[in-house]
């Protein structure tokens, strides 16, 4: 089954979140400036869209190679739970272009594609249709499907052929509007007679449609709006990398980073870059890394299976009626005459000529290792085996080079490759560095990195070969490759040595990765019998000593110094495991047993919609409760709460709460006591709780959560403090940093610069505040050799402590010039003595107390930052 990736969940997550606050505040302005407060320290202001007064308007904003679709996927659900209260949505899904909706299409209706999967787990049985096959759409379809109908934007509009079909009459659609609520019928397009118009436009209001936005840039105009207003949705959610920031701004709910998604082997980094100003000299360069890469990918395959054949993109000059170019023809003769490129391995990609209409390129069979093309290639082109962009075209194809830039950024299998450098994208750029990086730079930004990180992503490319020959040593990318004709015996040698070694049988070319020690040099010569074979092995050894590292790097992770701290665990025997939630969330306990009264103040009888009204009185805010409260008033009117018992609403109510913890027997019990309480003591009837189903189902939700918690509090306690496990910290069992991956969201931006941090990047700290005085303490002191901003919810890349509800992320981790360690939690003033705090400081002074002097935990009350440095 299809698995979410961390910074998706993450994602989605908060749009949940928005959800229900969209809800308990009946205010989707208020709610979003709430969430973006909690997310970022400080409120974001929501920008409202005259034509769509109320609704719940926000992007999602997603680079490229994040995978925007899936998530949207797996938003339906959540809109429909969360926002919506109904068990079956109307999504209309839009994209920017026809070759998209095809190619949506297609993957929504693929019964082996995740897509559709990840729909199927999380909506149920559910329908992918065009505009056309909407025109034929059933009623008892809506009213027992999750419906999604894939158009475009332009396909909406009355100037459109298919969009006039949208607003005029349908005979396959008269049964939408038999016996229609007159709540539901108000606000339809209607003949004289008071009658609906039988359209599709019309099935699409009375149904208040979720509407998803793919490549949101595009559709942010004021006749969008007004062509989305026609249709009432209940909400809309904007996925897009380049979220439109002054015309028309979008509400920015969430922002990925590519750091997320390099951490989560979704994307290629960095970008190597290699710039020279003769374009053969470049195309030659950029053949032998290719070449080099291919290597990789075989000795890869011998690793894990998994096939790879890097592909490299092209961008050619157009023609020109004035004058000569490098056009397409002329590079493909070039690779064909001067390079020796067989034919069957070149594939034109332009306007005119397409020869990979019917190619699948990611076959085994499939022999093309160039593309070349043009401008671009068609939108929705996707082939992780790119890997290289070597562009010879003209500074004004920038925007081409914008599109290229992302075709080569996603990586094969969303999976890291055991061969570093096919982690790595490549791009060979004719202009000057400085001019290509700036560029290239921009050209991430509109594929929706932050500015900051788009610089930190261009790297340059080690200098390699101008003239290109196997005949002498080729240093290209972490590798050394030189012809020998003999072939190597590799029975006797070490496994160490052999996993660094690739003999091309078929090109008779010897490749070693990484730097050759003098001891291996001789091993490796013993795996040749002929004189001039072990003269060549000691050319690949003085050539690899051009890979050793310089040693120069300012920051530690560059040059992969270790970093681990030892966790605080438990030991069984000779083994060691890190402490966390399963060494106490295993005890038994009984949710039969708990109060399951569920009080006014758990369960009001009317919701908070009337009282938030009082509060907010301005027009907008008007607009906003009167929005939220008659869609759901509508949602309510389209589903049927008829036919509801006792029985039937513990059951729906027992599959929509997530328990994993809990058996059925007892969740069902439980709910059974808590609805029959509400009928007995509080005279609600079951049609009234049948009504607010999701209203009561998250009450529910919320009195089991606090009855788990109070239980995981006590089994917490008794493991660690009452009756003590073997609970240690010991260098056995360590957390060390990847120096390669940092996944923070955000970037620091200060003007002070950071000598200290261990990574040449400082996540998620503002340039200003207590924190970041803290930072400025730790950086400055003289007993603190480096120190990481330790991040929130990154449960593999940063350090944390197990408390009784979820993991504890510390700010700040040091390792001191003395060996230990130094842990510090910054807490206001006004928070340092709050329950949180209060347990925070007690596992982390238990990870001390047990360190036996190794490690040192400290919560500074407020700006006490001499408390720090007596610590150390």
């Amino acid at each position: 089954m299809f698995q979410l990736k961390l910074y998706q969940e993450r994602t989605l997550g908060i749009l949940a979140r928005y959800f229900q606050e969209c809800i308990r505040l009946g205010n989707a302005d208020i709610a979003f400036y709430q969430v973006t407060q909690e997310i970022w320290g400080k409120g974001i202001p929501y920008t409202p869209v005259e034509a769509l007064p109320g609704i719940p308007y926000v992007c999602l904003r997603v680079p490229t190679g994040g995978g925007k679709t899936i998530i949207g996927c797996n938003s339906i659900a959540i809109t429909a739970q969360e926002l919506l209260h109904v068990e079956h949505a109307l999504v209309l899904w839009l994209v920017p272009s026809n070759a998209i909706r095809e190619q949506t299409l297609k993957a929504l209706k693929n019964r082996e594609h995740p897509y559709h999967q990840s729909l199927l787990n999380s909506v149920g049985d559910f329908q992918a249709l065009d505009i056309k096959e909407a025109l034929y759409l059933q009623r008892s379809t809506l009213d027992t499907e999750t419906t999604i109908i894939v158009s475009t934007m332009q396909a909406f509009r009355v100037e459109d052929t298919e969009g006039r079909k949208v607003y005029e009459e349908s005979g396959s659609l008269q049964s939408h509007f038999v016996d229609l609520s007159e709540e539901i019928k108000q606000g339809l397009e209607c003949y004289e007679n008071g009658q609906p118009i039988a359209s599709l436009a019309n099935v699409l209001k009375s149904r208040r449609p979720l509407v998803v936005v793919d490549e949101a840039h595009n559709a942010r105009t004021g006749l969008s709006f007004e062509t989305l207003a026609r249709f009432s949705p209940s909400c809309i959610i904007e996925f897009t990398a380049t979220p439109d920031t002054k015309t028309n701004p979008s509400n920015v709910l969430y922002s990925v980073s590519a750091a997320e998604l390099k951490a989560d082997q979704m994307i290629k980094m960095p970008i190597l870059l290699e710039t020279k100003s003769q374009w053969k000299e470049l195309l030659s360069d950029a053949i032998a890394c290719r070449s080099q890469l291919e290597i990789q990918a075989r000795i890869e395959r011998q690793h894990s299976s998994e096939y790879l054949r890097p592909i490299m993109l092209i961008q050619a000059q157009p023609n020109r009626k004035d004058r000569e170019t490098l056009n397409f023809e002329f590079v493909k003769q070039c690779l064909l005459d001067d390079f020796r490129i067989p034919a069957d391995q070149i594939a034109i990609a332009t306007g005119s000529q397409n020869e990979l209409e019917e190619l699948d390129l990611s076959l085994s069979t499939c022999p093309v290792r160039f593309i070349i093309t043009v401008q671009a290639l068609r939108e929705g082109w996707d082939c992780p085996f790119a890997y290289i962009l070597c562009s010879v075209a003209e500074t004004q194809s920038s925007r081409a080079v914008e599109q290229l830039l992302g075709r080569i950024m996603r990586l094969p299998q969303a999976k890291n490759k055991k061969q570093k450098d096919l982690n790595k994208a490549y791009a060979f750029v004719t202009g000057s560095f400085h001019d290509i990086a700036e560029s290239l730079e921009t050209s991430l930004i509109q594929n929706g990195f932050q500015r900051q990180e788009a610089k930190e992503i261009i790297s340059r490319l080690p200098s390699s070969q101008t003239s290109f020959s196997w005949d002498e040593p080729q240093v290209i990318l972490d590798s050394v490759s030189l012809g020998i004709e003999e072939k190597p015996t590799f029975d006797n040698l070490p496994q160490n040595i052999l996993k660094r070694i690739f003999y091309d049988e078929e090109r008779k070319i010897f490749t070693f990765q990484g730097v050759m020690e003098h001891e291996d040099l001789s091993k490796i010569q013993q795996c040749f019998t002929k004189q001039e074979s072990k003269d060549k092995i000691v050319e690949i050894y003085k050539a690899s000593q051009q890979l050793k590292t310089e040693g120069n790097s300012q920051f530690p992770s560059d040059s992969n110094e270790v970093f681990s701290i030892p966790v605080l665990s438990i030991k069984q025997g000779d083994f060691f495991e890190q402490f966390e939630e399963t060494h106490f969330r295993e005890i038994l306990w009984k949710l039969s047993d708990c109060d399951f009264s569920l009080t006014e103040s758990e369960y009001p009888s009317k919701p908070d919609s009337g009282k938030q009204a009082e509060v907010d009185i301005t027009d907008q805010g008007k607009i906003q409760i009167q929005f939220l409260s008659q869609l759901h008033q509508q949602m309510q009117f389209i589903g049927s709460d008829s036919n509801w018992d006792i029985p039937s609403l513990i059951n729906w109510i027992d599959m929509k709460i997530p328990h994993p913890d809990i058996t059925p027997q007892e969740s069902g019990l439980f709910i059974s006591k808590v609805i029959r309480w509400l009928l007995d003591e509080r005279g609600f009837s079951i049609s009234e709780l049948a009504h607010e189903k999701y209203r009561l189902k998250n009450a529910v939700s919320k009195k089991i959560d606090v009855h788990r918690q109070n239980s995981f509090k006590k089994a917490y306690q008794s493991v660690l403090f009452d009756n003590p496990v073997d609970v240690v910290v010991d260098p056995n069992l360590c957390f060390s940093y990847d120096p390669e991956n940092y996944p923070c969201n955000r970037l620091y931006q200060g003007s002070y610069l950071f000598k200290k941090h261990y990574y040449k990047s400082v996540g998620d700290l503002k340039d200003h505040g207590e924190e970041f005085e803290c930072a400025q303490y730790l950086d400055t002191h003289p007993n603190i050799k480096y120190w990481v901003r330790n991040l929130e919810r990154q449960p593999s890349f940063s350090f944390w402590l197990q408390t009784s509800t979820d993991k504890f992320y510390p700010d700040f981790v040091c390792q001191l010039h003395d060996g230990r360690y130094l842990v510090v939690e910054y807490k206001g003033s006004d928070r340092w003595s709050n329950d949180d705090s209060k347990e925070k400081r007690d596992i982390g002074g238990l990870w001390e107390e047990r360190s036996k002097g190794k490690c040192l935990f400290i919560m500074p009350n407020g700006k006490d930052f001499n408390a720090i440095g007596q610590k150390m």
